[in-house]
């Protein structure tokens, strides 16, 4: 154990809250066992932390941690009608990118619910999906296999993670994959958790192609956890990119003018 851990071990609450935002500060998330070990204290310890920081305004508590507050953190409701014009104009683009009697999968995020609600009948389709809205959407259509994978629900994303939801996908394989994100940027795909990142990962080696879809404001959002580079995708589809952007192939969808 190094001097640093040692003194960490038998801190008092003001120092170890200090030590916790230190570490959210340098990593963008910091997971709640991690904190055990690292701190010497319980997990009861660590949660009342992490509790009293997401209180006073200090880091966001998410699924199994905490992360900066600053990230994006907008409920899934709230994130339902930002750039909702864009988001329909991505979907649209983005299933005549669907071919007819393949599976494919579908990343929980507000943009691929859109893809879920256009995707065109009488296609012969699996769907795979951890996404309990798309599930929702998808449920009633006869037309559709759907295969639901479940686990740890998430409320803040409507969506289910953790280990019972890799081991779920753990023996699938679709044609093609619509790749949510949280944030993107030059070097690649971004997701706001270790839960989330992961599945993202395991969605991404499940499929045949990757299809990214994301507006144009993801570009301006950070996010702590690196899903994946630009060369895991074939393609992103999206209303807008920095200039210069040349990292992926891109497809350019322009909402319809209401």
């Amino acid at each position: 154990m190094s001097d640093m851990e040692a003194s960490l071990r038998y801190s008092s609450a003001p120092h170890r809250r200090e030590a916790i935002l230190r570490r959210i500060e340098l990593d963008g998330y910091v997971a709640a066992a991690d904190l055990v070990t690292e701190l010497g204290v319980s997990p009861n310890t660590v949660r009342r932390d992490l509790r009293r920081l997401a209180g006073d305004g200090l880091v966001r508590a998410v699924h199994g941690g905490a992360a900066a507050a600053d990230m994006a953190a907008t409920p899934f409701t709230d994130r339902s009608v930002q750039a909702s014009a864009a988001k329909r104009a991505i979907a649209v683009a983005a299933v005549r990118h669907v071919e007819p009697g393949t599976a494919i999968a579908l990343d929980s995020g507000t943009t691929t619910l859109e893809i879920a609600k256009l995707l065109p009948s009488r296609a012969n389709l699996t769907v795979i999906t951890h996404s309990l809205p798309a599930i929702a959407v998808l449920a009633p259509r006869p037309d559709i296999t759907l295969i639901g994978v479940g686990g740890q629900y998430s409320r803040d994303t409507r969506s289910f993670g953790g280990p019972e939801t890799l081991a779920g996908l753990e023996h699938m394989s679709v044609r093609t994959l619509f790749l949510a994100a949280t944030s993107l940027d030059g070097t690649g795909v971004y997701g706001a958790t270790p839960y989330e990142a992961e599945t993202k990962r395991r969605l991404i080696a499940l499929a045949r192609r990757t299809i990214v879809v994301g507006d144009a404001r993801k570009f301006a959002l950070n996010a702590p956890i690196r899903v994946c580079g630009w060369d895991a995708a074939e393609l992103l589809v999206t209303d807008g990119v920095p200039p210069g952007f040349k990292d992926v192939a891109v497809e350019l969808a322009s909402p319809t003018p209401a």
